[in-house]
């Protein structure tokens, strides 16, 4: 049979949707290789990139990758599927070496599609069979829905993504037991606007937190508006709930957030982020800002930069802005200057570190759970707190080299470069 490796850039949804995608060719008899193998004898027949488009970059790297698939075996199979796949399927078309273009639209259909494109090329004969989950992770991503309808003005993701769907409870309960009983001990539920789940939000958390064998249950990006009483007292009950939580800001400038088509306030936020924050006290809140949105004046973004070290987050990603063709912002005036987006977003970047190195500071001597996922390449195990917290255990100072993969373990953190086994 003929073996296959992939690779997935942008969200978590994304991220899910590959392994999922893995696992069906994987049912099938494909052999499944690691796309990162520099080894001729471990090039691939089918090289599946799944695709990015949230920004510009997103779209290069995107391209890049595909060049990087092309490179390892210009005979294979190259199929470009994903959000750039659907919002610009032409720009890969033209991409020397592209085999297939799949959007988004037929993700589906994906497994489908490729393995009659292959059965034209090869004479081989593939029934699909039902997926069977084989992840040994430590942790894995379950998508509880997809798509989005908030349309911010300079977002393409809707229009990449389709409108809301959402999975049946019935239908995440059997994937979390599949995950579960392959040994997991961590699931994610993620979504493009998890928010917007419409099958009853709160049974379908409390009926997931419940599974006997599941040790954590985490979060993806949240709405500041989901946070309502009902969420809290929801989210009180779920006892192995991480305390980290992924609130979406995008600018600490009520102006800028009103021109980005978002629907909340600064003040509503910080109302979300306190409330949080009540209810687990040791809660790690990340966020996402982008700098240099048309028309942010020099006061606005030192307005937002005000609010973000208010906030104290433990992480923020920073964006400069990037026009997306199609998008309401694209078309709006008072573009900002490439020169301006850059030295804004590295005033930012240096605020999130700072406010970064400072979060890890207030845990300094203090003992934390762990699960440990792997072992790097510089003799560290490393892991994450339920507040992802990255931890680093040097391996020689553990006794009888044991193995702490998919363990949970009390650690005792040193600082945010050390930590000891207790």
């Amino acid at each position: 049979m003929p073996s296959i490796a992939a690779y997935t850039l942008g969200c978590k949804v994304n991220q899910y949707d590959t392994d999922a995608i893995l696992r069906d060719f994987a049912s099938i008899g494909f052999e499944i290789r690691n796309f990162s193998s520099i080894s001729l004898e471990d090039s691939a027949d089918i090289y599946l990139i799944n695709t990015c488009t949230v920004t510009n970059i997103s779209d290069k790297k995107s391209r890049q990758i595909i060049g990087r698939a092309i490179s390892k075996n210009p005979d294979a199979l190259i199929v470009a599927y994903g959000c750039y796949a659907q919002v610009d399927p032409n720009a890969l078309k033209k991409i020397d070496g592209v085999s297939m273009v799949i959007g988004t639209k037929d993700r589906e259909r994906l497994v489908e599609i490729v393995t009659n494109e292959l059965n034209s090329w090869m004479n081989i004969n593939t029934a699909l069979t039902t997926k069977v989950h084989t992840s040994k992770r430590t942790r894995a991503y379950l998508k509880i829905q997809d798509g989005c309808d908030r349309y911010c003005s300079y977002c393409i993701v809707p229009y990449a993504r389709g409108k809301v769907v959402s999975r049946e409870i019935s239908d995440i309960l059997i994937e979390a037991k599949e995950i579960i009983s392959g040994g997991c001990k961590e699931i994610v539920l993620a979504g493009i606007q998890i928010a917007s789940y419409g099958h009853d939000l709160y049974t379908m958390l409390k009926s997931v937190n419940a599974l006997s064998g599941l040790h954590r249950l985490r979060l993806s990006s949240l709405d500041p508006l989901a946070v309502n009483e009902a969420f809290l007292q929801c989210i009180k009950d779920c006892d192995k709930l991480c305390n980290h939580f992924h609130l979406s800001l995008q600018s600490g400038c009520d102006h800028t957030l009103e021109r980005m088509n978002r629907k909340y306030t600064t003040t509503q936020y910080a109302q979300a982020a306190k409330a949080l924050r009540e209810l687990f006290p040791d809660a790690s809140l990340t966020t996402d800002i982008i700098v240099g949105f048309p028309s942010e004046t020099d006061d606005d973004f030192l307005e937002s930069l005000a609010f973000v070290e208010k906030m104290g987050f433990f992480r923020v990603h920073v964006f400069p802005y990037s026009p997306r063709s199609g998008t309401p912002a694209s078309s709006f005036s008072k573009q900002i200057s490439p020169q301006v987006k850059e030295e804004r977003s590295r005033i930012m970047r240096n605020l999130a570190d700072r406010l970064g190195e400072e979060f890890y500071n207030r845990y300094a001597g203090k003992v934390l759970p762990v699960l440990f996922e792997s072992k790097s390449s510089d003799g560290y195990w490393e892991g994450h707190t339920t507040q992802y917290l990255k931890v680093r255990l040097k391996e020689e100072s553990l006794k009888n080299n044991i193995n702490l993969e998919n363990e949970i373990k009390n650690v005792k953190i040193i600082n945010n470069n050390r930590s000891e086994l207790l």
